[in-house]
């Protein structure tokens, strides 16, 4: 599997991640079975990077990725994110799942009713006491001790406080987690993330990583061998296929890992198989 590092310790990641909002998801009409079965084949194909965050699936994303890392931890790089949070209304809504899930399977407007009702039900606590008692009850779900990374879950800039990273950098020190970040939705988040110390990964919108490279900021990010995880790259880039937008994405300034969101074996087979023609197999892993 092609590689890049990023970080001081230059850890190397796979040059493709799977993104798993859609794993336990309402809005995903595939079972569970068949979402496991991807867990399982992403792994067989090297794709062992895991993006998925606390909220995702009401916790089902973290619960079935523990499943699969049971027994071989290792092998998987897990990213979870922490920072939303259901309203009571909506976690109770996880135990009407095996009931609900079959219905909106058939009826795709209900099945956008209960998104939307989802999204809007969504608050942000971004608070070191709420961040350490986050990530105690992902790593339950995860059923491991630390996870990889850990990012901040879409903090507006006025969030990105010292005070945060200081939370996450005694997580850290505690061996609950081995790199931290955020996660940012636009450029002055990132700004006022880059100007925080110990910070190690971010994951971007691809419009918002061009909109870092036309700025600068890449350089900065470069040189303090910040990981970037590119999200979005197709949704973001609709004129293109989805071959040549992934291709296109892994090839910008600073990209450690492009994130592909999928609940297709064969769109993650064919998404690889495009990296590997478009950037070359094997891709060495890279240095800062």
């Amino acid at each position: 599997m092609m590689q890049r590092a990023f970080g001081p310790a230059r850890t190397p990641l796979p040059l493709l991640g799977l993104g798993c909002s859609r794993i336990g998801s309402l809005g995903n009409p595939v079972p569970m079975r068949d979402m496991r079965r991807l867990l399982e084949r992403s792994l067989e194909l090297g794709v062992n990077l895991f993006d998925t965050a606390d909220i995702y699936g009401q916790g089902d994303s973290e619960r079935e990725i523990g499943r699969l890392i049971a027994g071989r931890r290792d092998e998987v790089f897990v990213v979870t994110k922490v920072g939303k949070r259901f309203s009571r209304r909506m976690r109770l809504m996880r135990s009407l799942k095996p009931v609900l899930k079959p219905l909106l399977g058939r009826a795709g407007s209900a099945r956008k009713a209960v998104v939307g009702q989802r999204d809007a039900n969504l608050a942000t606590d971004f608070s070191p006491a709420h961040i350490i008692a986050a990530l105690d009850d992902s790593l339950k779900r995860l059923g491991t001790g630390h996870v990889d990374a850990l990012l901040l879950h879409s903090p507006p800039a006025g969030d990105v406080t010292l005070e945060a990273a200081e939370a996450l950098e005694a997580l850290k020190r505690a061996g609950k987690l081995r790199h931290y970040g955020m996660s940012c939705d636009d450029l002055p988040a990132l700004e006022a993330t880059l100007a925080l110390p110990g910070i190690e990964m971010v994951e971007l919108p691809i419009d918002v990583l061009d909109a870092a490279i036309e700025t600068g900021l890449t350089e900065v990010i470069k040189k303090c061998s910040i990981g970037v995880l590119a999200r979005e790259v197709l949704r973001l880039q609709p004129g293109l296929a989805p071959g040549e937008a992934l291709v296109r994405a892994a090839r910008r300034d600073g990209v450690t890992s492009v994130i592909l969101g999928t609940s297709s074996i064969a769109h993650l087979e064919h998404a690889l198989a495009a990296l590997e023609a478009g950037i070359g197999v094997p891709v060495p892993v890279t240095g800062g």
